[in-house]
């Protein structure tokens, strides 16, 4: 069994090794999964240079998320999962960068066989979490408009599309006008791009509408300048920190504003096993 280790905290080139180790005994209630495929996120990065929340006891097994097939099981699982592809949930509970993997079947869902395993491996975190962001913390109804930075990122396509759904507007923030433009195209209704005039073309393209919710990867000016346009009682969401905390303004006190953290890990921990399994096939 081969595997993708974290043998020290560094640049990613340093301290990650392909170690071959042997298979472990399984346990009653896992399952050992033949890996198809698993991606490869930020947040790993993250952890390999000892800047995430989690902290591995080294060496330690890399990999959050991924899909495969299920080639043997624990005395207690059921026989009929045997050959069946399932999603694996990024608990790092185990590592997916691996050609097989042993996985707690608690951490596993069942996912369609003809789908392409490339586009399923990626399913378990960006997707997740953009749904989060837009349903737990304000109740968006259609015509409300949300604003989000890094709009380009895989994250932005992926509010923008749920957006779409929802029948809520967009304003997207990004760096450059190719970034601009491919915003566009995936549907953003309105889309600025970060500048000395930020404040003045946030202004011009709500046209005199009020934000509902702020959704941040940045933190920063753009953060902030998207801030003071939410209306009272408005959220502004972090899930990423790449620039530092949002800039917030005193409007952040006068408009009853609230300013929320957001970790796909810890809502994974803490929902019920029922509804983080039926949410992941929905």
């Amino acid at each position: 069994m081969r595997r993708l280790q974290l043998i020290a905290h560094g640049e990613p080139l340093d301290v990650i090794k392909l170690n071959t180790v042997d298979e472990p005994a399984l346990g009653p209630e896992d399952v050992l999964i033949s890996m198809e495929a698993a991606s490869i996120n930020p947040s790993d990065f993250l952890l390999v240079r000892g800047m995430y929340a989690v902290k591995p006891i080294l060496p330690f097994s890399l990999g959050a998320e991924g899909v495969g097939r299920i080639i043997k099981m624990g005395s207690q699982v059921d026989v009929n999962l045997k050959g069946r592809r399932v999603l694996i949930l990024p608990s790092y509970e185990q590592g997916t960068w691996a050609d097989q993997v042993v996985v707690p079947v608690r951490n596993t869902v069942s996912i369609s066989d003809v789908a392409d395993p490339l586009q399923l491996a990626m399913i378990g975190i960006n997707p997740a979490t953009a749904y989060l962001l837009m349903h737990r913390y304000v109740s968006l109804m259609p015509g409300d408009w949300i604003g989000q930075t890094a709009a380009n990122s895989a994250m932005g396509q992926y509010i923008i599309a749920l957006a779409k759904l929802a029948g809520v507007k967009t304003l997207n923030i990004v760096r450059r006008e190719e970034a601009a433009k491919q915003v566009r195209e995936f549907g953003g209704d309105r889309v600025v791009i970060q500048g000395d005039s930020l404040r003045k073309d946030i202004d011009e393209a709500l046209g005199g509408k009020k934000l509902s919710l702020v959704l941040d990867i940045l933190g920063g000016t753009p953060a902030g300048e998207l801030a003071k346009s939410l209306k009272s009682g408005g959220s502004i969401v972090s899930y990423a920190f790449q620039d530092g905390y949002p800039a917030l303004s005193p409007n952040f006190l006068f408009h009853n504003l609230s300013l929320h953290g957001f970790w796909l890990i810890n809502w994974i921990r803490n929902a019920p096993a029922q509804r983080s399994k039926k949410f992941t096939k929905s």
